[in-house]
This record gives C-alpha cells, structure tokens and sequence, in this order.
C-alpha cells in the first residue's frame, strides 16, 4: 500500500472516493461527491483505469462548464462537453445537473451572441445617425456663414 501511494504521489494523482484522480481535480472531485452524491452510483464499469479515465473526464468538463467565462467558450468546446456528458451518461455516471448546467450555458451564450448582433446593429443605424446630423449641422453653418441674398452691396 506504501508503494502505491508513493506512486499515486508521484505522478501527481489522488484517490478519491474509489478513484483515482489528477491533484489539480481533487478541490473538484470533492465538490462532485458532496454536491451530487449519486453521480458515480451506478457506474457499470468495471475496470478501473477505465473508471479513473471517466472521472477524470467528468472533472475536465467540469471545469470547462463551470470556470471559463462564456465569451471564450467555443461551439466546439460545448459539442465535446455535450458529447462528454454522454459518454459519461452510458457510463452509468448520473449527470442531469450537469446536463442542466451545458443547457443553461448554451442558452445563455447564444442569447449574449445574438444581443450583440443586435446591439452592433443598433450602433451602425445610431453611427448612420449621427453621421446625418454632423453633415446636416455643416450645412446649416455654412447658411450662417454665407452672405443674406436680401442684402446687395451698393
């Protein structure tokens, strides 16, 4: 047992509740088990490299969901999170938070993307806007500038 701590510690990884995890997902891991305690209930597999490569899995998209700012998530990171989650779903692992958690996310990036749209919409008709007024402004300076035709010099 010695030296399969010693190893655990070596490359870095900790045991946690049956797994074995990377120490940067321990903080993470702990989360997992005290949040949603019957996330691992119901895991079929049986190998444990297996089952360690799955919660390490889990704690990545975790991570990816939870902690990067929605402007720097891609549609490529939510695909491989949404496809993560249903791997881990066949897995046995229960996910319906985390599930939940990837549709909120989802929803609300596409809702900021699509104000943004708008919004740049709205500053290019403001810009138009304004762009009509300076030039309407010069125009009428230039009436205040120019000499009355009622006025003839003598």
């Amino acid at each position: 047992m010695g030296n399969q701590l010693q190893l655990l510690h070596r490359r870095r990884k900790i045991r946690v509740n049956g797994f074995v995890i990377d120490a940067r997902h321990i903080t993470l891991a702990k989360w997992i088990f005290q949040t949603y305690p019957e996330t691992t209930d119901n895991v079929k597999v049986q190998n444990q490299d297996l089952r360690n490569t799955y919660m390490n899995l889990l704690c990545e998209t975790i991570a990816i969901l939870y902690h990067t700012p929605l402007g720097y998530l891609t549609e490529a990171e939510l695909s491989k999170v949404s496809k993560d989650s249903y791997d881990l779903t066949q897995a046995g692992f229960k996910l319906e938070w985390l599930q939940s958690k990837l549709d909120k996310v989802s929803l609300e990036k596409k809702t900021s993307e699509e104000r943004i749209v708008e919004l740049k919409l709205e500053v290019k008709k403001l810009v138009m806007t304004v762009t009509d007024l300076n030039c309407e402004r010069k125009r009428e300076k230039k009436k205040l500038k120019k000499q009355p035709t009622w006025i003839h010099a003598g």
